[in-house]
């Protein structure tokens, strides 16, 4: 049965999974985001400085999970230990390689409001897809309206551009209502097209995704909970680059009616995820998860300070694991 399910699973990866949604109406004629937009990590050097030489490898990745959209410099791409330059060349770099890809969010949050303003202009006048901005997280907005006028403010920066409000409240530690968020910025930022939703709250995304008719495009940034998201009518998810045929996977039978089959790779999504949480958590998820790209063969050098690479001990157990539950068949 394992090798059944398997060789289904690494079919996904070979050909790329269309599922048929709804244009949200609050998004502009040609964007369209759909099915796994993969978040790439940012590949470093052994002295930390960004190793433009690997994105290309990373590209070649991408293109054998068929993955048609990406969402660039966010916590996977550890943005926010980036400098504003950094940024702006990855940027330019991954737009650089646009034709092998649908569309490019890319993230400009930073730590202070001009940073994101700047990052916001600049990636307007490249011509991005869109940009999403998580909130400031030292001196934190303390109401909704507080990160509405924020938000607003970065926006205004690209006022050309498609915006995503970025939430990830367990990284941040900013735990304001993201329905509530939409219901007052809907008149205040004109550019707003939706959220990604990584923070675990379900019914937080089941109250985004019905709000004002369905305006606003939710997009899953969770590699666990595709299935409950897809229950929700919502079908577009931001997932760890490795975990994207499992979402395909789980969106093609869902969209067929086979529960059972669908139900079995989201148990499959679970067991992954709680093996990687065996051995880190908060911000070693990502620092875990970049070692599981060089286990499968994409070596994107180590985290950044103040990240470390996990001890080699970890990274051994962390591998027989996976070996174990079958994930590292996928795309062997």
């Amino acid at each position: 049965m394992k090798k059944i399910i398997l060789a289904s699973l690494q079919q996904s990866v070979k050909s790329r999974v269309v599922t048929p949604i709804r244009q949200a109406s609050s998004l502009p004629a040609g964007l369209n985001p759909r099915g796994s937009i993969a978040a790439p990590f940012t590949p470093f050097k052994d002295n930390g400085d960004v190793d433009f030489s690997l994105i290309p490898t990373h590209i070649e990745y991408l293109k054998r999970l068929s993955v048609p959209s990406l969402f660039v410099n966010g916590t996977t791409g550890e943005g926010l230990s980036l400098t504003t330059q950094e940024r702006k060349k990855i940027t330019e770099a991954w737009l650089d390689n646009k034709a092998h890809f649908e569309h490019m969010i890319f993230h400009i949050g930073a730590g202070n409001l001009r940073d994101s303003q700047e990052l916001a202009a600049h990636s307007e006048s490249v011509n991005v897809d869109a940009i999403a901005c998580i909130s400031p997280s030292y001196f934190k907005p303390q109401r909704v309206e507080d990160l509405v006028e924020y938000m607003r403010q970065v926006a205004e920066a690209a006022p050309n551009t498609p915006f995503y409000l970025y939430d990830i409240n367990f990284m941040t530690q900013v735990y304001l209502s993201n329905p509530e968020f939409l219901e007052l910025a809907q008149s205040k930022i004109p550019t707003l097209v939706g959220i990604k939703h990584s923070s675990p709250e379900l019914n937080s995304l089941m109250r985004c995704h019905v709000m004002n008719n369905e305006k606003y495009q939710i997009l899953l940034g969770s590699d666990d909970t595709m299935l409950p998201a897809l229950s929700m009518g919502i079908t577009n998810s931001v997932p760890s680059c490795f975990m994207a045929p499992l979402h395909n996977k789980i969106r093609e039978d869902f969209s067929k009616g086979d529960m059972k089959a669908a139900q079995h790779t989201q148990l499959q999504c679970m067991e992954i995820a709680a093996i990687r949480s065996k051995y880190a958590s908060g911000a070693g998820l990502f620092v875990a998860s970049r070692a599981m790209m060089k286990m499968l063969g994409c070596d994107l050098g180590p985290p950044r300070l103040p990240l470390v690479p996990m001890e080699p001990s970890k990274y051994q157990s962390l591998e027989a694991e996976l070996r174990q539950c079958g994930f590292l068949d996928i795309l062997s």
